[in-house]
């Protein structure tokens, strides 16, 4: 599919390839170290599903996640090579005009920068359905068995229509040695936490395009106020650098001035910032209220792990939360597109997504139990409001 007129074309994806490619690519490990943490890895994405459903109750979805849940184990490379696909994908499908080469120069250091946090702090990742598929499509049921978990060069494989969970090596054995975590606790509790968010999708079949509906309407927002918009082919407008084109010129190229200083504000986490009207920053607001419970969720998922079945379980809480507050850690949420809603907020949203989502969860379960909350996945009207997060019982009213 072409870039022109879309979102994809605001970014030179083949400047991204070259900048990406100067990652690192992680700690040194012998062959043995490599294969043995690929081994525990697979080991604790197959065991994961199982432990999800006897904490949640979702066990229908549990069972769909074990059976058609695409698992790769990736290297750092592989790991922007997928995100990179799903974020151009997702971007395809957002109109915008046609760009300078300046300003996709702009774009893919933009991408690149986010590419490079990614690769560097995660430690898995679930992507949802293809984004470029029809949203008629399903979350997790599209396939009929598992793909092989890959090794840690692969970007992955299998069918599109299932989710895709990614579980990156070198960041698991790098943090591992960083803060002398346990070479069997770590990968389970990556995996477990992950693995709910894979359950989240199955269990809600419109979570998965929900999602990416969000998050072209945040990119396209963003291209509208930034750019005035999408113009035909040969509505070129001024030439490079003559002016600013403010956000009510429609079919102008962006403007290199202007794109310099949207991608400063990305740097800080501000892109958002100014940008948008009251009812795309109403619809922002319930995209982050969505993740926010997403994240909540998987950390309450994690609250019921004790040391019987995980020795190191109370250590690793500790440990991998300051961790998350100070480098990202695990996360944040089911897809790049929480990847992405992150880096235009700001970082600092980040972390007040898991403690404002954990505590809405947490106080549901206290009042009716995971089987109450379990009302969520039956309807997207019925995930809790900006406002409801702060104040569960009356979610809980909504519902009952």
């Amino acid at each position: 599919m072409t870039t022109q007129g879309t979102a994809a074309g605001l970014v030179d994806w083949r400047t991204v390839e070259r900048l990406t490619a100067l990652i690192p690519a992680g700690p040194s490990a012998s062959r043995s170290a490599r294969a043995s943490s690929v081994a525990v890895l697979r080991r604790s994405a197959q065991e994961a599903p199982a432990w999800v459903a006897r904490i949640t109750g979702l066990n229908r979805a549990a069972q769909q996640v074990a059976d058609t849940t695409r698992v790769s184990v990736v290297d750092r490379a592989g790991l922007v090579r997928a995100s990179t696909r799903a974020l151009r994908g997702l971007m395809e499908q957002v109109p915008a005009p046609r760009a300078s080469e300046a300003v996709q120069l702009v774009g893919a250091a933009e991408v690149a920068g986010a590419m490079s946090l990614l690769a560097t702090r995660l430690l898995g990742q679930v992507v949802p359905t293809a984004p470029s598929r029809p949203h008629g499509h399903g979350t997790g049921a599209a396939t009929s068995r598992t793909a092989p978990v890959s090794d840690m060069t692969a970007g992955g494989g299998g069918e599109v229509g299932s989710p895709h969970l990614l579980l990156v090596a070198p960041n698991v054995l790098a943090v591992r040695r960083q803060m002398d975590l346990d070479m069997l606790d770590l990968p389970a509790w990556v995996c477990l936490h992950e693995m709910t968010h894979a359950v989240q999708l199955a269990a809600a079949p419109w979570l998965g395009p929900y999602l990416s509906d969000s998050m072209r309407m945040v990119i396209g927002a963003v291209v509208e106020a930034a750019y005035g918009g999408a113009g035909s082919a040969g509505s070129a407008g001024s030439a490079d650098g003559a002016g600013d084109a403010g956000p009510q010129v429609r079919g102008r190229r962006p403007q290199r001035g202007r794109a310099v200083r949207i991608a400063a504000r990305a740097g800080r986490g501000r892109v958002l910032e100014g940008l948008m009207n009251v009812t795309d920053r109403s619809e922002v607001a319930s995209l982050a209220a969505a993740l926010t419970f997403l994240e909540g969720h998987a950390e309450v998922v994690l609250d019921d792990v004790h040391p019987n079945r995980m020795p190191s379980v109370h250590r690793l809480r500790a440990v991998l939360s300051r961790s998350r507050a100070a480098d990202g850690g695990i996360g944040p949420g089911p897809g790049l597109g929480s990847l992405l809603l992150h880096r235009l907020m700001g970082l600092e949203a980040k972390e007040a997504q898991y403690a404002d989502g954990a505590a809405f969860v947490r106080s549901v379960v206290t009042r009716i139990g995971h089987e109450g909350l379990n009302a969520v996945w039956t309807d997207p009207e019925l995930l809790p409001t900006p406002a409801e997060l702060a104040r569960p019982d009356v979610w809980v009213r909504r519902v009952s």
